[in-house]
């Protein structure tokens, strides 16, 4: 009997010993299956005091994980001397259940940047359904989170591009049959000055209605701004001289304005239709002094720089030599939200009366239009800085000459294409008092058929672009088909899709917008036949 219960004892002991040895394999196993983990993995007690933690969570916290064993897990892992209200292992304490949320998790000490990360706080409960201890799991998704930032921030970008070119659509569309109506007061009230001197009753009401119609181009240069293709008069530029030009300028009349400049030597050539510049320069110019009722300084720089693409993917431009212009306020600044919205339509943080809404987004659209890039940085209290990136160019800045400031009269024939017929009656009257033989036609089609007609006594063509049917592009090439020598001048309230820069580059010889004045005309008519 004592030797089989020997011989029990001693199998029992033998077993037990295999099965602590097989716990302790087991353990170590799933030791080293959790340390092994990309997850954080640690286990905390009711009080949030860490009991043990895998090596990532040390790894990644710099620290051994015996240094971690009694710490809060709240003051580890987020540097909070107490849990904050977002706490998953709190709420899973106090509701009983799993707890999910993805959390972001500030930079600490020794830690590069802020992060995010996938959390999961699982209660373990004992026997009697008490919790003892809480399982905390947490997988960092920065990339991921970051990657679905970008993508949001894309998908906005977008839909505010979209929301710009329908607005541009819009205000193209009604800047080109107002410009056109301004055309009509503007012919009809510069053929009753040349009667007129400057003593006789009605000639300083003449004037106030010119001084009206340009208030109301002014306007429209706005909407245009904006408008898709709404660059005109296209030239290389160097942006220095453009700009200290415009600082004397604002400068004379904001007195209280501290303006600073810091130009880059040898700065590149841009190609840009200058008046809208000067614009973009004069409503961020106006936008910084009113961001400073008492006063302050303006700083101005520009600089050479060369963007990849990973700079100008998210504007839909392209990597490449610009130059930079950034121009920094010391004004009230804006909040997030406003800087937003800065760039869309009629927008503005203005009260009822003070402004239009049409100042920073036309400063958009004509840096859009004319392949750029623009931002804004600002924090509130603290100023402003808008940064804007135009392309550069190979070429070089020709200097041109003037435009004498009389009248030019000329006797040669003139085919005066339109299809609106209050553009048509003046534009005759004018051409006619500035001596030359007109020959009228009202759409494309006609202009075509008139021109084959009549190429040898032709010298000039005066082509409206927006026409229904043939329009000025495409009857401009059927007549430079007929006489590729034809010159013409193009003639619009508006460009749409960049068409009359388009027809300029096939060898149109020159554009006016519209309204224009009887001096401009017959300057611009000048200068188109008497070039060599």
């Amino acid at each position: 009997m004592f030797v089989v219960i020997g011989f029990v004892v001693a199998l029992l002991s033998e077993r037990i010993a295999k099965n602590e040895e097989a716990l302790r394999e087991s353990e170590a196993q799933k030791k080293a299956i959790l340390d092994a983990s990309v997850d954080r993995i640690r286990l905390v007690d009711k009080d949030m005091r860490i009991i043990w933690a895998n090596q990532t969570t040390a790894r990644e916290l710099n620290v051994a994980p015996e240094d971690l064993v009694g710490r809060f897990c709240y003051k580890a892992f987020v540097g909070r001397d107490s849990p904050c209200a977002e706490c998953l292992t709190k709420k899973a304490l106090e509701s009983g259940n799993i707890e999910h949320a993805v959390l972001r998790q500030p930079k600490l000490e020794g830690i590069e940047g802020e992060s995010y990360w996938d959390n999961y706080a699982v209660p373990i409960k004992n026997e009697s359904d008490d919790i003892v201890n809480v399982i905390q799991v947490a997988r960092n998704v920065t990339e991921r989170v970051q990657a679905e930032e970008e993508k949001k921030r894309l998908e906005a970008q977008f839909q505010q591009a979209q929301r710009m070119e329908a607005m541009g659509t819009l205000a193209g569309g009604i800047a080109h049959d107002f410009n056109n109506l301004l055309m009509g007061i503007q012919g009809n009230t510069s053929l009753i000055l040349l009667d007129k001197s400057s003593d006789h009753p009605e000639y300083e009401r003449l004037k106030n209605i010119e001084q009206g119609v340009q208030n109301g181009a002014e306007l429209t240069k706005q909407l245009l701004g904006f408008a898709r293709g709404g660059k005109y008069e296209v030239k290389h530029t160097n942006l220095n001289e453009l700009i200290k030009t415009q600082n004397r300028m604002f400068g004379r009349t904001k007195k209280e304005i501290t303006i600073l400049g810091k130009y880059e030597d040898n700065l590149w050539t841009v190609e840009v239709d200058q008046g809208q510049i000067e614009q973009v320069l004069l409503n961020l110019y106006v936008n910084a002094w009113q961001s400073m009722p008492g006063g302050g300084d303006l700083y101005i720089q520009t600089e050479n720089v060369s963007l990849d693409e990973n700079c100008t993917k998210p504007f839909s431009s392209e990597p490449g030599r610009y130059v930079k212009i950034s121009i920094t306020d010391t004004g009230v600044g804006m909040d997030e939200a406003t800087q937003q919205r800065i760039f869309e339509p009629f927008f503005t943080t203005k009260e009822m009366g003070r402004g239009t809404g049409l100042g920073l987004d036309s400063v958009y659209g004509i840096i859009k239009n004319h392949g750029g890039i623009i931002n804004v940085d600002s924090v509130k209290g603290e100023g402003t800085n808008f940064t804007i990136y135009l392309p550069a160019s190979e070429k070089e800045v020709i200097k041109e000459k003037g435009l004498p400031e009389k009248i030019l009269k000329g006797a040669e024939t003139v085919l005066l294409v339109d299809d609106e017929d209050m553009i048509i009656e003046v534009g005759e009257e004018i051409l006619k008092t500035l001596g030359y033989e007109v020959l009228i036609a009202r759409s494309g089609k006609e202009a075509i058929e008139l021109y084959k007609a009549n190429k040898d006594k032709i010298d000039i063509v005066i082509l409206d672009m927006i026409m229904p049917e043939i329009g000025g592009g495409a009857a401009y090439d059927r007549m430079k088909e007929i006489n590729p020598d034809i010159k013409v001048l193009l003639s619009s309230g508006y460009s749409i899709d960049g068409q009359a820069t388009e027809i300029l580059e096939r060898g149109c010889n020159g554009f006016i917008q519209k309204p224009f004045s009887v001096k401009e005309l017959s300057q611009r008519i000048r200068e188109i036949l008497d070039k060599k």
